[in-house]
């Protein structure tokens, strides 16, 4: 009775015009941390992530990410995390004095510091286990002794404060250790045998060889990781680029994994449903379980600011339940479903973009909005009022610029500039047009002072020129968008000659037209110098602290903005419509123009536009 009285007075307060349900895929959260990530742990429970930075600790939401306690400490460049058995209370250990901090997540305080007992060297603790009753500790690592590394088991009574037992161990233990009853067991393993040890938490109770089970033959295995509850044992091949599982009840391999680049850094859910490992340059692979052994379920790329796959990334951790698994690089941490198989259609693509990012481009009447991925060939225009797809643009050159009118769609690639009709009238959705169907191609009448080929674009509102930079990033250029004539350069400014391919981000004219911006790092501004008409006749860098007159793309023009907790709020701070952790990760990955909000990121295919209504 209620909807249909007053249903036609009922307006919604945001249109989602493209881009779901793809873009909200098995990347479901990211968010990024005021510093560089250290260490992450999973609580018992899988509903929390702990995220260890150089001064604090963060505990999030195991589901959006949301930041729920930060514990400061000291600065410290090294540490180790680990949740109570009951996932009440957590513990990081210092690496730097040996020392241990725990903290209760109920009240958000300090249970007390344990300081360092370990008065002959420094320690390196690297592996942890509660007793069952979550009152004791036990840590594991290595003392350095002179010349030789002595490998130790210390336990701690977190309710007093104080070590009970130091226990020296004969061979190195592989990957973690585990509670058993009332003991504490750990691993051994060599070519040929896994050997399991037990000890006690308190020194009533000695070290004891438990069993000893058959592993393969082969003097190249390294990174270890063993699942106690199923006796299997994970182990890279160093000399074949392969990872392997090894079943040592039934003497039999589950996985053989022959790669392209070294596998490190592994984690099993505590199931051992699935598996996961990171490939040093490429990314994470994860496989899951079948009758057969486990098979490939899906590999994960970098998204966001993780803009590259050469530098290491923090140990990938699968959720004790195997639902999620959290990747962390740098400043940020990705939070990812394993319930999306390889090849699903909302997977991520098989390898991420040479760069970042999204070329987006809004008609002048916001009814149209060209898109496409940086220094690909392909441009789709989508029709802002049904969010369908109009013209699907093969450029058959590299895109580094985009423009669109009402009825012309433009195209800023490889010394050219090349323009296409818009369908009228009643056209198919999806048509497809390439270099043939063109209308017209104007040249530079001479290429930019710099190596090969521009490097990003930006064309004017009124689609007079065009502003450019070299392919190394050196100076700007601006043209005639009608002649190809050039006109001006810039490379004088003390941010241009320092750019580099990937420290500029964005190009962009500001929206009256008078200055153009550029990111390296933070933003950079140029001044359009004209000769008192419309003809261009220089470039000249924006001061030091000057604000872009005309406004970055990534701020409203019309008063909205995104709160920290993901809400986009309109010009008197109220709620329109809350945005997963994933899209408000970066301001960099959004562009306002009008009513409209594009959102963007690397690791999914295309960008989301949202329409917000007064």
């Amino acid at each position: 009775m209620v909807c249909k009285l007053y249903k036609q007075y009922v307006h919604p307060l945001a249109r989602v015009v493209c881009g779901l349900p793809i873009s909200w895929g098995p990347n479901f959260a990211t968010v990024k941390h005021s510093d560089d990530v250290l260490v992450v742990a999973w609580s018992p429970c899988s509903r929390f992530i702990a995220v260890g930075l150089s001064g604090s600790t963060e505990v999030r939401d195991a589901v959006t990410l949301e930041r729920l306690h930060t514990f400061v400490y000291p600065e410290s460049k090294n540490g180790w995390l680990s949740f109570s058995p009951d996932s009440r209370s957590l513990t990081r250990i210092s690496h730097e004095d040996n020392g241990f901090t725990t903290w209760d997540l109920q009240t958000g305080g300090c249970i007390g510091p344990i300081p360092s007992t370990l008065n002959t060297s420094p320690s390196y603790y690297s592996l942890s286990t509660y007793s069952m009753d979550g009152k004791m500790l036990a840590v594991a690592g290595f003392r350095f002794l002179d010349d030789f590394e002595d490998i130790i088991i210390s336990t701690y009574n977190l309710i007093s404060g104080k070590n009970i037992h130091l226990h020296q161990v004969s061979e190195e233990i592989v990957a973690q250790i585990w509670t058993h009853g009332e003991f504490l067991r750990f691993a051994t393993a060599k070519p040929g045998s896994i050997t399991i040890w037990e000890v006690g938490f308190t020194s009533e109770h000695t070290l004891a060889k438990i069993e000893s089970l058959p592993a393969p033959d082969n003097t190249s295995l390294a990174e270890y990781l063993f699942l106690p509850t199923l006796s299997r044992l994970a182990f890279t091949d160093i000399l074949r680029w392969a990872v392997l599982i090894w079943d040592a009840r039934d003497s039999k391999f589950l996985l053989h994994f022959v790669g392209d680049g070294h596998f490190e850094e592994f984690s099993f859910s505590s199931d051992g449903r699935f598996f996961a490992c990171r490939v040093k340059g490429q990314g994470a692979y994860l496989w899951k379980e079948s009758p057969t052994g486990y098979v490939l379920h899906q590999k994960f790329v970098p998204g966001s600011g993780l803009r590259t796959l050469t530098t290491d990334w923090i140990k990938p951790f699968l959720s004790p339940n195997g639902e999620s698994i959290i990747i962390s690089q740098h400043f940020e941490t990705q939070l990812w479903r394993t319930t999306d198989p390889i090849n699903s259609p909302s997977s991520v693509p098989p390898q991420p973009a040479d760069r970042s990012d999204f070329v987006l481009a809004f008609s002048p009447d916001k009814s149209f909005i060209a898109t496409g991925r940086w220094g690909r060939n392909i441009a789709t225009i989508v029709d802002l009022r049904s969010g369908d797809p109009q013209l699907i643009v093969d450029a058959g050159m590299e895109i580094y610029g985009l423009g669109v009118t009402g009825s012309t769609v433009i195209v800023v690639g490889d010394g050219k500039i090349i323009t296409w009709n818009l369908p009228v009238g009643n056209c198919v959705l999806d048509a497809r047009a390439n270099i043939h169907d063109s209308v017209r191609t104007i040249v530079f009448d001479h290429p930019p002072p710099f190596s090969r080929l521009p490097h990003s674009a930006s064309i004017s509102p009124d689609f007079n020129h065009l502003v450019i930079t070299g392919s190394r990033g050196e100076g700007l250029d601006i043209y005639d968008m009608s002649t190809g004539r050039h006109l001006a350069c810039c490379t004088t400014g003390r941010h241009l000659a320092c750019c580099t391919t990937e420290r500029v981000s964005q190009l962009w004219f500001t929206r009256d037209g008078r200055e153009v911006w550029y990111l390296a790092f933070f933003p950079h501004g140029v001044k359009i110098i004209r000769d008192g008409g419309s003809d261009v006749i220089g470039l000249e860098p924006v001061g030091d602290g000057d604000d872009s007159s005309g406004g970055h793309p990534w701020e409203s023009p019309h008063g909205n903005s995104i709160a920290d907790d993901g809400w986009i709020l309109d010009s008197r701070k109220k709620r329109v419509m809350w945005l997963p952790c994933h899209w408000r990760a970066s301001p960099i990955g959004r562009i306002w123009d009008g009513q409209f909000l594009a959102l963007f990121d690397p690791g999914v295919p295309e960008p989301v536009i949202i329409e917000l209504y007064e």
